[in-house]
């Protein structure tokens, strides 16, 4: 017979109503009382699960019977209850056994059900099939089941270039950047398939056990995005450019631009400002700038010059800014050295040698090679700084900054620095108000003008106070969202960091007193600890 789940059933004698107990049977599951009272209130009887237990424990895994009444009861068919999922995807039935004397249940009353009950799909025949040759009671049918839909896939677009903003410049053995090889533009010709769209799949309605349809999810269709100089193809899967230049990926959209090239930037091309990639052969002087959308690689020098850039500055020869000069890019800044200049980089900024210099990049600071010093200046980054020497013999005062986004700090330092300034007005307006208020009170007649700077005055000195006001709000609301959480970024010497450096790592600060050598930086807890690299 196999497993068989324990069940119930109502005995009908002439002494009274009975409820026999049937045990399981194999790994049938036992019985559950709360069936079981939901079935004898149904047919006007209750049990005390007290006394079931009783009963159970008497029988010592056999039948057994409890009595319910002494008047017997009206005769019990055979019944069964149906249960539909939540999701209307699968249709269960429950069959009870009758009782003496009681109807059997006919295939025919129970398909007749269904219907009325408008549960048409997916019947399972040979499911009720089997409960009526061989009935097992308290025990779950699966007589219909939904189709489940099939789910499409999503399209999506195959860029054929790179596209990572953060591809580092290839080494030579030395260390040293191959300034001249640095693979990091993505170039194309003119009729070249820059990129590939992968059209979506589309899914399959399924049904659920009352016949209705359940659609599949959306799915994603992509379409190109694109700036000039491209088009389409006839089938529409392929993108190609018209011309051959830089190709790149802004905000999901494709853009290919020419290169713009020029020897020198000096009085002889003045500044430059273009829609795309600027190449300079020479050097940039002295008091110009080259403003590029793309990128700026400069093959010889840059002096006290502005460059900015939306993608990378590549500066070959390296930069003397003198004091004025300054790069700003939006991705990367790699260059030979940088010298008393002021650099800002989303991505990260590699060179050979730092000097004196203000460096602020959201990445990583990188300084390798032969010399791979950074030397007074500051440096604020997000990321990680590594270096070969930090600092000096001499102690040159040398600040590196690391695990807090710069830009955030700078915003801050600048509304502490507007908020100064303005309670320093209102401090220099206070005492003169406050004589004029105090001759007043005295009852001391002041002049027509007198009176207008009174007035003049009271008013500034309420406006001022008021966006003090303001700003101390809005600086308080902007600290408390500033990310405070513990950093992973570190600093890494593999030389020697010298006396006179301040390392900061998420605001948490070590003045070097000794020599700290081939170690690296980090925060544990409150403290900055040095370790071994």
């Amino acid at each position: 017979m196999g497993d068989q789940n324990a069940y119930f059933r109502l005995r009908i004698k002439n002494d009274g109503t009975y409820l026999e107990l049937i045990p399981p049977q194999g790994n049938g599951d036992a019985f559950s009382f709360g069936e079981m009272q939901e079935y004898l209130i149904r047919h006007g009887q209750v049990v005390d699960k007290v006394e079931v237990a009783k009963a159970i424990q008497s029988a010592e895994g056999g039948k057994c019977e409890i009595k319910l009444d002494s008047k017997p009861c009206h005769a019990v068919s055979e019944s069964y209850e149906l249960l539909v999922s939540d999701d209307r995807m699968r249709c269960t039935a429950r069959f009870f056994p009758g009782s003496d004397g009681g109807m059997e249940l006919k295939k025919e009353e129970l398909i007749n059900d269904l219907k009325f009950k408008k549960i048409c799909y997916g019947i399972h025949d040979d499911a009720i099939d089997s409960f009526f040759k061989e009935k097992k009671y308290c025990t779950d049918y699966i007589i219909a089941e939904g189709e489940k839909p099939v789910e499409g896939c999503d399209g999506s677009i195959e860029y054929l270039f790179n596209t990572d903003p953060n591809t580092r410049p290839k080494l030579k053995e030395d260390g040293t950047v191959d300034f001249f090889n640095l693979e990091m533009i993505s170039l194309c010709k003119a009729g070249d398939v820059v990129a590939r769209l992968i059209p979506a799949q589309y899914g399959k309605n399924g049904k659920d056990v009352y016949g209705t349809e359940i659609p599949p999810r959306e799915v994603y269709e992509p379409r190109f995005s694109y700036g000039l100089n491209l088009k389409v193809s006839d089938n529409g899967l392929e993108l190609i450019s018209g011309i051959s230049g830089d190709v790149s990926l802004v905000d999901n959209k494709v853009f290919v631009s020419n290169v713009y090239h020029v020897n020198d930037v000096d009085t002889s091309t003045g500044n430059i400002e273009y829609d795309g990639d600027v190449n300079v052969a020479g050097n940039v002087k002295a008091g110009f700038s080259v403003k590029a959308s793309g990128n700026v690689d400069v093959k010889g020098v840059v002096e006290g010059a502005y460059v900015e850039a939306g993608g990378d500055i590549i500066i070959a020869r390296g930069m003397n800014g003198m004091g004025r000069g300054k790069l700003v890019a939006g991705r990367n800044v790699i260059a030979k050295f940088i010298e008393n200049s002021t650099v800002e980089a989303v991505g990260y900024v590699h060179s050979e040698a730092i000097l004196h210099s203000n460096i602020i990049s959201k990445s990583d600071v990188v300084v390798t090679g032969k010399k791979g010093f950074i030397t007074g200046g500051s440096i604020h980054a997000l990321g990680d700084v590594e270096a070969k020497t930090i600092g000096s013999e001499m102690g040159v005062d040398t600040d590196i900054q690391v695990g807090a986004d710069p830009t955030v700090k700078l915003k801050a330092a600048a509304m502490e620095q507007a908020i100064k300034e303005n309670n320093k007005k209102l401090g220099q307006i206070k005492p003169v108000l406050a004589t004029l208020m105090m001759r007043v009170k005295k009852g001391d007649k002041l002049t027509p003008d007198q009176q207008r700077n009174l007035r003049q005055m009271s008013d500034d000195y309420k406006q001022l106070s008021e966006t003090v006001a303001k700003q101390m709000d809005e600086y308080e609301d902007y600290l408390s969202k500033m990310d405070d959480t513990d950093s992973e970024s570190v600093i890494k010497v593999s030389g020697c960091a010298y006396p006179g450096t301040r390392i900061t790592i998420s605001e948490v600060f070590l003045q070097l007193k000794t020599p700290a050598q081939h170690s690296r930086f980090v925060k544990e807890g409150a403290d900055v600890r040095i370790k071994a690299l």
